[in-house]
């Protein structure tokens, strides 16, 4: 894959989506006791537990006490909330089997880092790119929770550490590839990434004088260490880095083993990507009648197996001119 092999934003997403891919399938994996190395987070079972962790756990006790002190009629009238939710507390219980985060990032490291053994520039920033996929399952972990009790009450509440649905996942990086940064080398060549961005030209101010027109922004280069201000204001380390800007995808490039989307097909009845608007990149479409042979009218015999008809189908496609 051409991706793999350059530093275009695609690449980018390539990298972070493989490697959040990787963590997420391990750390469910290891909760389900689909792996004989690791099993459920220990983490959540220790008093050295995580300061978010801690902070998240909390937050979703004190919910579920205020939800019980403003439903719960079995107290007496006279005891104050303070006592009713000490009494309460009892019934709360941090339970279930955790999803193991940790594993599965580390086995993430191991199985995607190791192959960028290099210390240029490309290495350096599927590293980080990978790391950024990582973060984006770790930093939208969820806290999940099943009540017990009669009639599905929740005199007895289980929480565990939960990874968020991958499509979760794929909606952050997706954010993050369309803010993705570029970055570029140091003079030498082999120092640290640095960012690529636009700073504005300080403009002079003169009273009763038309303001001046607007001016080309100066490039600029900044360490990727650095907090920058303005727009790139953010934290870096759940950016998405690139090194080389995108070529036309729409086409064709032979040397660059890109096949355009020239005589594509497409859903003329889509707003996505796979509809003619975006597909086609603005060059229109032509409706082509369309003869085929497909199976139809199967049965299956017992036993076993299945019997079909040839049946010719004719319709309408839509094809990018």
């Amino acid at each position: 894959m051409i991706f793999i092999s350059t530093g275009y934003r695609e690449s980018a997403f390539a990298y972070a989506i493989a490697a959040a891919g990787v963590t997420h399938s391990v750390a469910r994996a290891c909760a389900q006791g689909r792996l004989i190395s690791c099993g459920c987070d220990p983490s959540v079972n220790r008093r050295g537990m995580s300061k978010s962790l801690r902070e998240s756990l909390e937050k979703e006790k004190l919910r579920f006490l205020d939800a019980i002190a403003e439903s719960n009629s079995v107290f007496e009238e006279g005891d104050s909330l303070r006592k009713l939710k000490a009494k309460q507390a009892s019934r709360w219980k941090w339970g279930g089997c955790s999803h193991n985060m940790a594993f599965g990032v580390e086995f993430s490291e191991l199985f995607l880092d190791s192959r960028e053994k290099g210390a240029d520039i490309q290495s350096q920033i599927n590293l980080h790119n990978n790391r950024a996929g990582r973060r984006a399952v770790s930093n939208n972990m969820q806290v999940r929770c099943k009540c017990h009790g009669m009639s599905g009450s929740c005199q007895l509440k289980t929480c565990w550490k939960s990874a968020p649905d991958f499509r979760v996942v794929g909606r952050v990086l997706k954010q993050q590839y369309r803010r993705a940064i570029l970055v570029d080398q140091s003079n030498l060549g082999n120092g640290p990434p640095m960012i690529v961005y636009r700073k504005p030209k300080k403009r002079k101010h003169v009273p009763n004088l038309r303001p001046p027109r607007r001016q080309p922004r100066e490039q600029q280069l900044a360490p990727v260490g650095n907090r920058l201000g303005g727009p790139t204001n953010r934290k870096l380390e759940n950016a998405l880095f690139y090194y080389q800007r995108s070529p036309n995808f729409c086409e064709r490039d032979q040397i660059s083993d890109i096949p355009g989307t020239i005589g594509r097909r497409c859903n003329r009845t889509s707003s996505g990507s796979e509809g003619c608007a975006s597909m086609c990149c603005g060059r229109g479409y032509n409706l082509i009648r369309e003869k085929r042979i497909d199976r139809c009218n199967c049965k299956f015999h017992w036993c076993c197996f299945v019997e079909c008809d040839d049946c010719e189908i004719e319709e309408w496609i839509s094809v990018c001119n």
